[in-house]
């Protein structure tokens, strides 16, 4: 099963009630629209009454928002106001570790992170004295199940989230390789997991590739996604193969680096 390695690790070790209130920031965080008690409590596994609690004193505090119509939440302007001030730092703080994929593999290099149920690209390196170039403006919003950095983000989630986001995310079809069946999505995570990388053969757009790989934060949690991408005819088999050590060992510096930030 696919899961988080700090999660279970942690639980035990730290304060239940401020981990109970992150769980519900960061399933929130990965949401689009708002959502009811009964959905949070179902994707992180809290009682109806103890998520209640947890997100009135949340709210007092600005971190959620709820709307009076619905009666269903949201991240609150202080919540929103924090993940803006990480984006604007991480992108300056990771560029270096982008030249050195762009460099090595001579193709685009991109940071990416996990945004509601989407992937969303915060930084890009172009590669040098290429002419043909694969460009996914920073800002931009791309499908999880479909491309490699999706596919990094989603294989260390916690078991509960990644259902809850696959579930409402679906998984539509891009192109014929673009994988539609969850249990086949379900492998796949696994094998990125035990592998530690993500390859995209075309599965979002015909034509392209993708090579990512994960970037953990200090707590261990998956934080971002490095990745390359060009044409796959130059990111045939050989080459992705020789790459993997390269993403690899960079994705670990960047994520030694992400201690401090």
């Amino acid at each position: 099963m696919v899961g988080s390695n700090a999660a279970t690790n942690s639980r035990g070790s730290g304060v239940q009630s401020v981990e109970r209130a992150l769980d519900i920031l960061e399933f929130l965080s990965r949401s689009e629209g708002e959502l009811g008690v009964s959905e949070i409590g179902a994707a992180t596994g809290l009682s109806a009454g103890t998520v209640h609690r947890l997100l009135s004193t949340l709210g007092a505090r600005g971190y959620v928002h709820r709307n009076k119509d619905t009666r269903r939440y949201g991240l609150g302007l202080k919540s929103l106001s924090m993940a803006i001030t990480a984006r604007e730092r991480l992108g300056p703080l990771a560029r270096p570790f982008l030249e050195e994929l762009a460099e090595v593999s001579r193709e685009t290099a991109n940071l990416a992170i996990l945004e509601q149920n989407s992937v969303m690209y915060v930084e890009q390196v172009s590669p040098p004295a290429r002419m043909l170039r694969i460009f996914t403006e920073p800002g931009n919003r791309v499908p999880l199940h479909s491309c490699g950095t999706g596919k990094v983000l989603l294989a260390y989630q916690p078991p509960r989230l990644l259902e809850f986001v696959i579930g409402r995310a679906g998984l539509p079809r891009y192109t014929a390789s673009t994988i539609t069946e969850p249990s086949q999505l379900w492998e796949e995570l696994r094998m990125v997991r035990r592998q530690g990388y993500a390859i995209d053969y075309g599965e979002q757009e015909d034509g392209v590739r993708c090579l990512a790989a994960p970037v953990f934060g200090s707590d261990g949690e998956i934080f971002a996604s490095i990745s390359l991408s060009g044409p796959a005819s130059r990111l045939e088999s050989r080459r992705v193969e020789e790459l993997v050590p390269h993403i690899k060992r960079i994705a670990a510096d960047l994520s030694e680096a992400l201690e401090t930030f």
